[in-house]
Formats: structure tokens, C-alpha cells, sequence
């Protein structure tokens, strides 16, 4: 007599022409599954793109000199990046903001048609007095663009990742059957 667990995997082994075709059937899936596993979280690893905390040029056109910076902070709605100097006179902050550009078709050029999209990163520096108060605001167009803080997922770059692999991984597997 078989044992109760055994049994259903003996009929289907006998369903096949030979034990050596099960296995052979059986141990197919595994490498295709591990192939989509690998392609999956390789699609979603690689495609991380890092920028920092940023605010808008509309709240940077609302700032004045003569302002505090804890006015600023509230206006801009973030805290300062980074400290570029302080002496014994004054002290400059760097907050990151975003510009907006538009993409459009080259032969149809006007002043305001095409898509409007957020733009590069633009460093602006607020120089603070001793007393707490802005005596220059200017914004770096010099300034290296290496601003790293939050990570998001760049959906283009999966879209071209996934149009150009899973024709060429469709094409392997077809051929292997």
C-alpha cells in the first residue's frame, strides 16, 4: 500500500511516459520564475533617483530682504540645505528650489504653448545679518547640482527598462520551448 501522501504524486508520475519527464517538466518553471524574480527587483533597484527637499520659485519671489530667517523658513517651507559661510558680520544659508520649463515640438515654437514640467534644481543663497535679518538674497546658476536627500521612483526609465527586456526575454523563452 502507498503512504496517503505519496500516492498522488505517484499517479502523477505514472500519467507521464517516464519519471526522468516529470522532473524534466517540473524543474522547468523554476528557472523561468527566478528569471521574472530577477528581472522584477532589478527593474525596481536600478531605477532610483535621489533629490533633495525643495520649494518653488513662486514662494522665493515672495521673500524680501529685511525678513528673519525662521519668516523665511515659514515661506518657504523648508529648512536651510546647507551653510555656505558665516564671519563675524554675516552668515549664508542655501535652500534648493525648482523652475518650471515646457517641452515642446521644435517646429512649433511659441511663448506659451507645450507641456509645463518642474525643471533643475537652482541653489539660492540668503545672506542673514548677526541680527537675524536678510541683507542679500541671490540665487547660485554656478553652483554644482550634486543635491542628494529623498529617493523616488522614475517611472520613464522602467518604461524604457521594460519595453527593451521583455521583447528579448519573450524571444528566450519562445525559442527554449
Amino acid at each position: 500500500m502507498y503512504n496517503q501522501h505519496f500516492y498522488p504524486m505517484y499517479k502523477l508520475i505514472c500519467k507521464h511516459n517516464s519519471r526522468q519527464d516529470f522532473v524534466t517538466k517540473r524543474n522547468n518553471i523554476t528557472p523561468k520564475l527566478s528569471l521574472l524574480l530577477v528581472i522584477i527587483i532589478a527593474c525596481f533597484c536600478s531605477c532610483i533617483v535621489e533629490s533633495p527637499k525643495y520649494t518653488t520659485l513662486d514662494k522665493v519671489l515672495n521673500l524680501k530682504v529685511g525678513m528673519t530667517k525662521n519668516q523665511v523658513e515659514k515661506i518657504l517651507n523648508l529648512e536651510p540645505y546647507l551653510l555656505k559661510f558665516k564671519n563675524d558680520s554675516c552668515i549664508e544659508y542655501i535652500y534648493i528650489y525648482r523652475v518650471k520649463t515646457r517641452n515642446t515640438f521644435s517646429f512649433n515654437t511659441k511663448p506659451t504653448n507645450g507641456r509645463v514640467l518642474i525643471g533643475n534644481y537652482v541653489q539660492l543663497g540668503i545672506t542673514y545679518s548677526l541680527n537675524d535679518s536678510i541683507t542679500k538674497i541671490e540665487s547660485c546658476i554656478t553652483c554644482p547640482d550634486n543635491l542628494v536627500k529623498t529617493s523616488k521612483i522614475d517611472y520613464d526609465k522602467i518604461i524604457i527598462f521594460v519595453t527593451v527586456t521583455l521583447p528579448v526575454i519573450l524571444i528566450y523563452i519562445g525559442v527554449k520551448q
